[in-house]
């Protein structure tokens, strides 16, 4: 029987002061620190588990001089690990039960261990904002899992530099990476990025809003509305209807926002164009942020109530 343990999140999150370790031959065995013991059963549902199949891409495994330790290296940064990254994988010996949901990954969690053992090969993603940060590493991961992917972003010679990295790592990677301009702060850029993206696709798999500005100055767009509400939220609002005949019941879109969401002034209802654009004696730079991720949030909301009406 499992030990009864406090409630969390996750029934797969391990306790305190416990670890998940694999023996050489793919055995998942955990680790109570506190009592110096050992057990192949999950201490929170009693459930086995193995690992198996090739590492996640970017991984070595090598035995490590003086101890024979089987050690894992992650070839871009050199990070050196006891732990098999494949345990975020691992898959149980008996069938779940049906229904069960398990959460697999967790805040430290990568796009390319997420991504494992999946072939993208056909399908297309469009990113905004993808040349550094969160945004490279999604439009990185997906590339070296087979997808084409559109980089949607202003700085043409940065976005240029991103996609050379990734053809560096991986060059049938780099050559699916394409660059359309795209400046959020123009409807009409916006625009005509839509344009040239229906003029490449018939289809995409996968809109990735993740373009977005940070503590600016108060400033007016050549639209006329204020700057970090018009990046973050209107223009992506405005792209992904501009792309809508694109999109199936297939289609994926992720509108990336922020925990400050939460802190976000704007009203429930009797919303004006003053709480969305303030003028400059009303402007905080942080609380625009803050309004523009609510503003991703309940577009998210909406798009997934628009998505589960009848066509």
């Amino acid at each position: 029987m499992p030990v009864q343990l406090p409630d969390s999140d996750s029934e797969d999150e391990l306790p305190p002061a416990w670890e998940e370790r694999a023996t050489s031959d793919g055995f998942v065995y955990y680790v109570n620190h506190q009592s110096k013991t050992t057990q192949w059963s999950h201490p929170r549902t009693g459930k086995m588990k193995r690992v198996s199949g090739d590492l996640p891409i970017g991984w070595s495994r090598h035995v490590e001089e003086g101890t024979g330790k089987v050690i894992f290296v992650e070839e871009k940064t050199q990070r050196k690990s006891y732990t098999d990254p494949r345990l975020a994988f691992a898959v149980e010996e008996a069938p779940s039960q049906v229904g069960e949901l398990r959460q697999r990954f967790d805040s430290g969690t990568n796009a390319l261990q997420v991504l494992h053992g999946r072939d993208l090969s056909g399908k297309v993603a469009l990113i905004t904002g993808c040349n550094a940060g969160i945004g490279f590493e999604t439009a990185r991961s997906l590339a070296l899992h087979g997808c084409e992917v559109l980089f949607a972003c202003r700085d043409e010679k940065a976005t240029k530099g991103a996609i050379a990295k990734i053809f560096q790592e991986k060059e049938a990677a780099g050559l699916r990476c394409k660059h359309i301009p795209l400046d959020l702060a123009s409807l009409r850029s916006t625009k005509r990025c839509a344009e040239q993206v229906k003029q490449l696709c018939k289809h995409i798999d996968m809109l990735i809003l993740n373009a977005g500005v940070f503590a600016l100055p108060h400033s007016i767009t050549e639209d006329g509305y204020e700057r970090t509400f018009q990046v973050n939220h209107l223009a992506h609002f405005y792209l992904t209807n501009q792309l809508s005949e694109l999109f199936d019941h297939t289609s994926r879109i992720v509108v990336v926002s922020s925990e400050s969401h939460r802190m976000s002034t704007l009203p429930a209802s009797g919303l004006s164009e003053s709480d969305l654009c303030p003028p400059p004696h009303k402007f905080w730079s942080m609380l625009a942020y803050n309004n523009s991720k609510l503003c991703n949030v309940l577009f998210a909301m909406e798009l997934a109530k628009v998505s589960d009406e009848p066509v």
